[in-house]
């Protein structure tokens, strides 16, 4: 059931109204409790509201900073070369990783339409939470001087090793690129992931030079696709996502941080299509079962792959037209720091 009412919470006796974590209104409707449905690594439910502001989609409580790393399989990170492989094993790997390469040049083609505002600039790149380091392979291809940073030692190891990226571990707000500073920082998919995005916002503008763009992608919650799919959609990703962004909602957080920007519905070739594929048939997808730690046979393996694949390629259509519409299953920012 849903509830149009302003939400209260009963602390040490008394009434304590729930605020929303973005433009910090009370009036927010209950919604569905959400579970793990990608990995099933935590047990339970996690209360959900959505502000009738704004728009955001949010957990409450809000998971402490220590608590977010049990949410995340150690196999959350891809990786070309895991231990054990087949001879078909090790094609289908090829073949998944030209496809991760293929998909992610649509970010790098983003990117360079970010960069024609700013002309003149050396390049330098800064991907937070650059995961196993494709989109920097990617970057560097077009001309860019890329540098990695994820919270995940893993990640940063599989980028090291796998793309040669020039990448560090760290959390943000840390020390790690303080040495730096960077014509574009990039953010795909980490601010949902975030408890507190404004900290983000705030530690990507102090690492961007005076006249650089920070280059954002989250998930949209006001989609076509996840109005649709409710509870079952994808890129609601409990309890890893903690705040789901409405176009709205992304665009008071950067104007609150001081950001001049320009918010874009725009068609992900990564990301649209296999949201919607993964939310009709959630038991294909790749990460999924990799994440559950299936060990399957590298044959039935393969021709799930091949299911999936033909799925998303189904789903392209359907995502073309929501995007086209202005309602897209991700928004794209494109932001630069007020003087």
């Amino acid at each position: 059931m849903r509830s149009d009412v302003a939400l209260s919470v009963v602390s040490n006796g008394s009434a304590a109204q729930i605020a929303c974590p973005i433009c910090r209104n009370f009036q927010l409707v209950t919604c569905r409790p959400g579970r793990d449905r990608l990995f099933g690594l935590v047990q339970g439910t996690f209360s959900l509201f959505r502000c009738k502001s704004c728009g955001c989609r949010f957990q409450h409580p809000l998971p402490e900073e220590s608590a977010l790393t049990n949410f995340y399989p150690r196999e959350y990170w891809w990786s070309q070369q895991p231990p054990k492989q087949s001879g078909s094993a090790r094609l289908f790997r090829r073949l998944e990783k030209a496809y991760r390469e293929f998909v992610t040049e649509d970010h790098a083609r983003f990117l360079d339409y970010c960069a024609r505002r700013n002309p003149g600039s050396e390049k330098l790149l800064l991907d937070i939470g650059c995961g196993n380091g494709t989109f920097l392979h990617v970057a560097r291809s077009h001309g860019y001087v890329p540098h990695g940073m994820d919270v995940s030692a893993r990640a940063v190891e599989i980028a090291r090793e796998q793309y040669g990226c020039l990448a560090r571990q760290g959390e943000i707000g840390s020390a790690t690129w303080d040495d730096s500073r960077f014509d574009f920082i990039t953010m795909f998919h980490v601010l949902e992931h975030l408890p507190d995005p404004r900290a983000a916002l705030k530690y990507a503008r102090g690492l961007l030079r005076s006249s650089g763009l920070l280059v954002i992608q989250v998930p949209n919650i006001s989609s076509i696709q996840a109005r649709l799919f409710g509870s079952r959609w994808y890129g609601l990703d409990v309890p890893r996502h903690v705040i789901n962004f409405t176009p709205r909602a992304l665009a008071l957080l950067l104007r609150e941080m001081g950001f001049e920007f320009t918010l874009i519905s725009r068609f992900s070739l990564r990301d649209n299509p296999a949201s919607i594929a993964s939310s009709l048939v959630p038991w294909l997808d790749p990460i999924r079962r990799k994440g559950r730690g299936l060990d399957l046979h590298p044959a039935l393996n393969g021709v799930l792959e091949l299911i999936y694949f033909g799925l998303f390629l189904l789903a392209v259509p359907a995502a073309l037209i929501e995007s086209f519409c202005g309602f897209g299953g991700t928004i794209w920012a494109c932001a630069k720091p007020k003087p």
